[in-house]
């Protein structure tokens, strides 16, 4: 497909942002993925899902996508992370190797310039609506502006470091990573560009972070390890688990993405609260993200991004 010249027409470009806007709430778009769904015995209500959007290559200073561009709808190839920010939604493609900025109410999204994704590679917000992209084969994490410049690189703590995941500490902006090497958590500070070891931990695995707790999930306990101020609290779900790829945290809750089945579960003291992929038109769900109470699934066999509301669990 060609690029659409900018004296295409007012009439063609309408039906062409109008179709992508709607494909972005039905999920449907090139990919032909269906929408999510949901029933009433899960706690994900389906929002809307995004399998590409058009293009442009015209974008204002703060980096949103504007119009009046070349213009062309792109379909995702293979997500791996995204996350929502300030009202933009971030996905990282691995199959385009590109990250890509979507503004869902004009329905056109941009790549962010100097940004390179690959399969491994994690994503997670700033509350300043900076972006951390963590590379997981160089061993480093960037952070980038929203509208893609560079602002800081975070070096590993050894040479031979190599970090599985990483979380924002929304409060102090200090990062914490795991490192899969020597089996560490290492802390940055927000301006720091060199990491400290901050947690030693039996198996490493997915970490996320509410308030003042540290989460890690373990697959060697089949459990989720909550730490504060270095120490150890308690286990949730334990023996429950089995591979352990995602873990975010929210207003209390945590949320876990299993390798083994690719399953979502809401994690408690006793057990979890899962939902397969299929009951949710998933295939295989890569990351997943929560923000304000909604949960972002990047799911890369689909080419697609889902997007739910969290039904919170009753107090």
């Amino acid at each position: 497909m060609r690029p659409v010249a900018r004296g295409a027409g007012s009439r063609r470009r309408f039906l062409a942002r109008a179709a992508a806007l709607a494909g972005s709430v039905a999920a449907a778009g090139c990919g032909g993925v269906a929408s999510p769904r949901g029933n009433a015995h899960t706690w994900l209500e389906p929002m809307f899902g995004l399998s590409g959007a058009i293009l442009t290559d015209r974008v204002h200073s703060t980096g949103q996508p504007l119009p009046g561009g070349n213009e062309i709808y792109l379909s995702f190839m293979f997500p791996v992370a995204a996350v929502a920010s300030q009202g933009a939604l971030f996905v990282a493609d691995a199959g385009h190797g590109k990250l890509f900025r979507y503004d869902r109410g004009s329905g056109l999204m941009a790549a962010v310039p100097g940004v390179r994704i690959a399969a491994g590679s994690k994503l997670d917000a700033g509350t300043d609506g900076s972006i951390y992209i963590m590379d997981a084969m160089g061993g480093e994490i960037r952070r980038h502006s929203m509208h893609g410049a560079p602002v800081l690189v975070m070096h590993p703590r050894l040479p031979s470091s190599r970090y599985l995941a990483f979380a924002m500490e929304a409060a102090s902006g200090r990062v914490f990573a795991v490192d899969s090497v020597h089996k560490m958590v290492d802390r940055i500070e927000p301006g720091g560009r060199v990491a400290l070891s901050y947690l030693e931990l039996d198996r490493p695995g997915p970490i996320a972070i509410d308030g003042t707790a540290l989460w890690v999930a373990d697959a060697e306990c089949g459990c989720v390890r909550e730490w504060r101020n270095g120490g150890f609290v308690r286990r949730l779900a334990s023996g429950k688990l089995r591979l352990p790829m995602g873990l975010v945290a929210e207003r209390g809750e945590v949320y876990v993405l299993d390798g083994f089945d690719r399953s979502i579960s809401r994690v408690f003291e006793g057990g979890l609260e899962t939902v397969a992929p299929a009951d949710l038109n998933l295939v295989s769900p890569q990351h997943i993200f929560v923000s304000n109470g909604i949960m972002y699934v990047a799911d890369g066999a689909s080419r697609s991004v889902a997007v739910f509301r969290i039904r919170r669990h009753p107090s």
